[in-house]
């Protein structure tokens, strides 16, 4: 559990300095931090409850399919004219790679304790 505690803080530390440049880029206008702030948030204190709640397992895994999930829709959409989504690897580790190996670690973590 350590290992996914860790990878969770990474997540939600790539989300905070994701929100640094977006912040800096919209004329630090604190609205577009409100949601990263509040997702890094929620990582980091399910990282901290993992050991001791089994819902807070559960809970990480519906976070990381809720991410997975965004990401393709983004994939989706940027197939559209109108729309621009650039693929580049540092995008596929943080927002792709990241969330499928929690997903992974925390889905055998579930099976291995029911």
């Amino acid at each position: 559990m350590a290992v996914v505690r860790g990878l969770l803080v990474l997540q939600g530390a790539f989300g905070l300095t994701g929100t640094l440049g977006v912040l800096t880029l919209m004329g630090f206008n604190p609205l577009y931090a409100v949601v990263p702030v509040v997702h890094a948030a929620l990582l980091m204190t399910l990282g901290a409850l993992l050991r001791r709640h089994r819902w807070a397992l559960v809970t990480v895994i519906v976070v990381e399919v809720l991410a997975v999930a965004g990401w393709e829709l983004q994939l989706l959409l940027g197939l559209l004219p109108q729309l621009d989504f650039t693929v580049n690897l540092t995008g596929l580790l943080t927002t792709l790679a990241l969330p499928v190996t929690v997903l992974v670690l925390c889905a055998s973590r579930v099976t291995a304790r029911a």
